[in-house]
């Protein structure tokens, strides 16, 4: 009997097997979360949340284009943006992220990062919550680009907040 129930099983994954396709698309591919790629993004999330985004020189192009929403930056300009959120912020966190490497069959490689984003105040003491989505755009072991969307407002209210506090102190 046992033996009927394995060929049955074997027979089955081999017919599954043999119904499933492979879609040779452009925007098709292979999607990986335990490769290289993920890795250095991860690493890059960490130094983020540490207050030190400096790490993204190691692996950033020095010509690439970088957006926070629809607004481009430069490489130096999106990591000291990045770890301007150091002053304003204590405790940052990325809450339950997902973070995975998409391979194109186009040869494009993205790799994606799904989070929520959370924050305390360093002028009020308030935990600020926010929802993002980031891309990072490889070529070769280098990113040439990545773009973030999240909604600023809680963000652009506190950059206002200490620029406020800073002219005071002046």
């Amino acid at each position: 009997m046992k033996k009927n129930i394995s060929a049955i099983t074997i027979l089955l994954i081999f017919t599954y097997c043999q119904n499933t396709t492979i879609d040779s698309g452009s925007l098709s591919g292979i999607i990986n979360e335990n490769d290289e790629k993920t890795t250095i993004i991860k690493k890059l999330a960490q130094a983020y949340q540490d207050g030190n985004f400096d790490l993204a020189r190691k692996y950033f192009t020095d010509d690439g284009v970088h957006y926070f929403n629809n607004i481009e930056y430069s490489t130096e300009e999106i990591i000291e943006g990045y770890n301007f959120h150091s002053v304003l912020y204590d405790d940052l966190k990325h809450i339950d992220p997902i973070i995975t490497t998409m391979y194109y069959n186009s040869g494009e490689i993205y790799t994606n990062h799904w989070s929520d984003w959370s924050g305390k105040s360093k002028i009020t003491g308030d935990v600020q919550k926010n929802t993002f989505h980031c891309w990072w755009q490889w070529e070769g072991d280098k990113i040439i680009s990545t773009k973030c969307y999240l909604d600023p407002t809680e963000l652009m209210e506190e950059i206002a907040l200490y620029q406020q506090k800073m002219s005071e102190s002046k």
